[in-house]
């Protein structure tokens, strides 16, 4: 029983090695998920409009316009944060087998020029993602999104085909000896707010099973006024935290930004965010 568990591991082990040496997880251009990629088009284009306010217009249908490449279109117009349309494709598209990487460019539709873009890798070298916190006025936009394609190494066949009777091997013999469930663990808020749970380093709110973005100015404000809950906080501490300023058009954004905080947390009549005249604000939460 002990041998034929470590013939088990030893199989494992040279499958991963073969893996790793040879980079053979590929994904042939004639599988490539079409309908998957549409799919997480749209709901990109959903979470953007109701991000912005906007829960009636249509998402236009999405075209492709090459093997790898897509357009998404709206009906209406729609203004954006790059840190909210970043953390909305991510997420969208990690529902997808797509592994490649990618790059997302805003056009304005009359002229068809590049708004803004960032590109999503494997690598730090290969992530690009400028000009988070600068929000974008409303305006017509198409969204375009080009998947990369993959260096496959040369001549790694032979590794390929080594690395699949292994795991051929481990599914018949390893099913007799090792079984265990992956249990995912559970995802843990940062902090309780009310009913609401903030998960700071996804940037979101949770009320049930609700999801709410957070752009990144908004998750540091509230991080912040977490931190001093039912204590006012001076403007110019907000100020020079989240945005390293205190001049006047920063005050007006941070006005701007809590009033959207109070709008994502709605929900709970609870929390309040209460101005202090002459001061600043403050974070309640009643018991």
């Amino acid at each position: 029983m002990k041998r034929s568990a470590l013939i088990v591991v030893g199989l494992i082990a040279i499958s991963v090695f073969l893996l790793s040496a040879g980079t053979i997880i590929t994904q042939p251009q004639n599988n490539f998920p079409e309908k998957e990629i549409a799919i997480a088009l749209r709901n990109v284009g959903h979470r953007l409009l109701l991000h912005a306010g906007d829960s009636t217009s249509r998402v236009l249908p999405v075209k492709q316009l090459s093997g790898t490449i897509y357009s998404l279109e709206f009906q209406s117009p729609f203004a954006f944060v790059p840190d909210s349309l970043v953390n909305i494709v991510q997420q969208s598209l990690e529902a997808t087998p797509v592994w490649l990487d990618y790059t997302v460019n805003v056009l304005a539709c009359n002229t068809n020029e590049i708004v803004y873009g960032f590109q999503i890798g494997k690598l730090e070298q290969t992530t690009l993602v400028p000009c988070l916190g600068r929000e974008q006025p409303e305006g017509c936009y198409t969204i375009v999104l080009s998947f990369l394609q993959a260096d496959t190494p040369q001549n790694n066949s032979y590794l390929f085909g080594l690395a699949l009777i292994s795991l051929v091997v481990i599914g018949f013999v390893g099913r007799s000896f090792v079984q265990k469930k992956n249990i995912p663990e559970p995802e843990v808020p940062t902090m309780q707010l009310g009913k609401y749970e903030f998960y700071e380093a996804k940037r979101i709110l949770k009320f049930g099973n609700a999801s709410i973005d957070l752009s990144d100015k908004e998750s540091q404000l509230l991080k912040l006024f977490a931190q001093q809950i039912n204590q006012p906080i001076a403007r110019e501490v907000l100020m020079k935290e989240v945005w390293q300023d205190n001049g006047v058009l920063i005050s007006r954004s941070l006005d701007v930004f809590v009033s959207r905080l109070r709008k994502k947390l709605k929900d709970d009549s609870t929390i309040q965010i209460l101005n202090v005249h002459g001061f600043g604000y403050r974070l309640v939460i009643q018991e």
